[in-house]
Order: structure tokens, then sequence, then C-alpha cells
């Protein structure tokens, strides 16, 4: 089984990530199972929309599960 990765498009856009809307400039828009952040990025590419300014980046899975987690703990 290939690692997870979760996925983030970065840059506003009024077509589907307006700031206007609260939304953030970095925001996950898909997990996926991929060899590399390079190739989950291109599978991700295949379903979600992409406007000129804007690029996909990709983060393990399991690091960005553990750091959401740590945020969520009570302190």
């Amino acid at each position: 089984m290939k690692p997870q990765y979760v996925v983030y498009r970065h840059g506003w856009n009024p077509a589907n990530q307006d700031p206007d809307a609260g939304l953030p400039e970095k925001m996950a828009v898909a997990r996926v199972e991929a060899g590399s952040p390079e190739d989950a990025c291109e599978l991700a590419s295949r379903q979600i929309t992409l406007e000129p300014n804007q690029h996909l980046s990709a983060e393990p899975a399991e690091e960005v599960d553990a750091h959401e987690t740590e945020l969520n703990m009570p302190a």
C-alpha cells in the first residue's frame, strides 16, 4: 500500500477559494495514496479545479494527522 498524502491548493480565487468567504490561502483539497508528493499533486489535479494563480502541494498524511491531533489536545 502506498502512503497517503494531504494535498493543498494554494492561492485565492473567487471561483474556488474566495477569501471573502473566509477561505484560507492554503486549503486542504484532497487525500490520496501516492508514491511521492509530486504524484499526489498529479492525482489530485485530475479531481479538483485550479485557477491560473493557484498551485498544489502535498504533505504526508501521517504528519498532518499527528499535527492536527496535537492541536486538538486539551491544554
